[in-house]
């Protein structure tokens, strides 16, 4: 699986769960509207958290910091699906 784009968020890499809609009413009476959101499937197919705990043990890529954005270069994230991808084929091979 090859991408095009040069960085991606952790919007891209994890699933996003589903947002249902809402209303609510701030403290000075202002309405506001959260508008509902489909779930989504990221790119590895984990979520967040789990991700967060690869790379925590060095089995992720880790994020590049740009200002306050945590960015991830596309060219780790195809070698790591490759690796990622291979490894589980030899696996199955194995057994």
């Amino acid at each position: 699986m090859k991408l095009n784009n040069r960085y991606l968020r952790m919007s891209d890499l994890a699933n996003q769960p589903e947002r249902p809609a809402r209303n609510y009413a701030t403290e000075s009476g202002q309405q506001r509207i959260i508008t509902a959101r489909p779930a989504s499937r990221g790119i590895t197919g984990f979520s967040a958290k789990h991700l967060y705990h690869l790379i925590n043990e060095d089995r992720f890529p880790a994020p590049i910091k740009i200002g306050r954005a945590s960015l991830w270069r596309v060219s780790d994230i195809n070698d790591w699906l490759d690796g990622h991808i291979s490894s589980s084929n030899s696996e199955e091979a194995s057994s």
